[in-house]
């Protein structure tokens, strides 16, 4: 008889134990499942900061990636269209994933937090220009600085060597100095001693045109 009853207690905490199982699977699924959800949202969110789907903005934080509180407004606007030229020849050239190179509104502090409304204004006066060698849009390259002129390179063989000197003047000027294309810092004597965007460039690029 004991046998018996034991045997209907075992069965019955059997069937209860049964029953349970599927409540305990779906709780651990659910968990499993937010989990998933809130990794996924981190993700999403992560990416959507670093890689804009929207051209105007990665440009925008590209230009003021390379915004110097000393440079004139013309500087910024030569630097738009350098930067709006290469972005439409080669995009992956720039990393817009690095802070440092891709400067997005929320992220920028201190002068150019108060500027980059500026920085905006000019980029979106300038937005359609791109710079042409021979009919067609090229690539450019350029430095903070030269060691006084340009070098030839085989691989941009449309651009010539110009002469720099008024890099010699900058508190960071280097014989060492390397410097294919433009110099930025050139752009900027040039802007702040009264040439237009498009005329700075033309110096360093005296065969180009912009449009």
């Amino acid at each position: 008889m004991l046998n018996v009853k034991a045997k209907i207690l075992s069965i019955g905490i059997l069937l209860v134990i049964m029953a349970l199982l599927p409540v305990v699977a779906v709780k651990c699924s659910y968990t499993d499942d937010n989990r998933k959800i809130s990794s996924s949202t981190y993700d999403s969110v992560s990416n959507n900061k670093t890689n804009k789907n929207d051209k105007n903005k990665i440009l925008c934080g590209l230009v003021a990636g390379e915004y110097k509180e000393s440079y004139c407004d013309e500087t910024i606007k030569a630097i738009a269209i350098l930067i709006n030229t290469d972005y439409t020849v080669n995009p992956d050239s720039f990393d817009v994933n690095d802070s440092e190179t891709c400067i997005f509104e929320e992220d920028a502090d201190n002068s150019l937090k108060e500027n980059y409304s500026k920085i905006q204004d000019i980029y979106n006066s300038v937005s359609e220009l791109k710079i042409s060698i021979d009919k067609n849009v090229k690539y450019i390259p350029y430095s903070d600085s030269s060691n006084g002129s340009t070098i030839p390179s085989e691989k941009y063989s449309y651009l010539c060597s110009v002469a720099s000197p008024w890099d010699c003047y900058s508190e960071s000027y280097s014989e060492d100095v390397e410097c294919i294309g433009v110099s930025l810092n050139g752009i900027d004597y040039l802007c702040r001693k009264g040439a237009k965007a498009e005329e700075a460039l033309k110096w360093y690029l005296p065969n180009c045109e912009i449009n």
